[in-house]
């Protein structure tokens, strides 16, 4: 499911979990070093050292459970928490998540809504909810983190021909050469996990990413299709 070979996903992993490691290699030397006794002339490093470790442990544990995730969804297995998710209630939650994230500081965080005339509930689809809320915020993290800075982000969910279509749109239309989700075009294999997570759980879920381009009105969007499954609103 994923298109990255057993090379590729284990270079990706190797990154990926060596940088929290890193991190607590790096707060240990400068505790090893620390001088002792009352003479210490910097008191506050040992606190912050144990908050900087309690940070790369939190990380690498988060990274380990994201990992399992990753194999087990680029592997195939069925999805035991399969249930009917309905992407309009998960996109105005995650709205709220989003939010209150570093990433956001300064920005408007948007979301708009289309409407069914009839009487389902049009926007069920069938997928693990924790696996597609992650994905929601990861996404909107990275948006976030490289999209035009100031702009809008604007998440939408709509029906697009009986399909529905989620949008990410970061740059309220900035003409870019270069959009920030073209990483997500084939073959897709450089992809830091988080990304790789929500691209999988999105695939599992029966959705279709499909990066637009970065250029022109059309601004910095990522457009992500699946086929709904309407149910009758109880």
């Amino acid at each position: 499911m994923s298109g990255l070979t057993g090379e590729e996903l284990a270079s990706m992993l190797t990154h990926e979990l060596r940088n929290p490691l890193n991190a607590m290699a790096g707060w240990l030397h400068l505790l090893s070093n620390a001088p002792g006794g009352t003479a210490d002339p910097a008191p506050a490093l040992p606190t912050r050292a144990v908050a900087g470790l309690r940070r790369a442990v939190d990380e690498q544990i988060e990274q380990v459970e994201t990992l399992g995730r990753v194999l087990r969804l680029a592997g195939g297995e069925p999805d035991d928490g399969a249930c009917d998710v309905d992407l309009a209630d998960l996109l105005q939650s995650q709205v709220d998540v989003v939010r209150i994230a570093p990433q956001a500081e300064g920005r408007a965080v948007e979301l708009e809504l289309g409407t069914n005339p009839g009487g389902a509930r049009w926007s069920v689809v069938v997928g693990n909810a924790d696996a597609l809320a992650r994905a929601v915020a990861d996404m909107a993290r990275y948006a976030m983190r490289n999209g035009v800075a100031g702009a809008p982000l604007r998440m939408s969910l709509r029906d697009n021909e009986g399909a529905l279509q989620v949008e990410f749109s970061i740059d309220a239309g900035a003409d870019r050469s270069v959009s920030i989700w073209d990483l997500f075009r084939p073959p897709a294999n450089r992809l830091p996990m988080p990304l790789l997570h929500a691209r999988l759980a999105i695939e599992s879920a029966g959705g279709v990413l499909l990066p637009a381009s970065g250029s022109g009105a059309a601004g910095d969007v990522l457009q992500i299709r699946f086929k709904a499954t309407p149910q009758e609103a109880g």
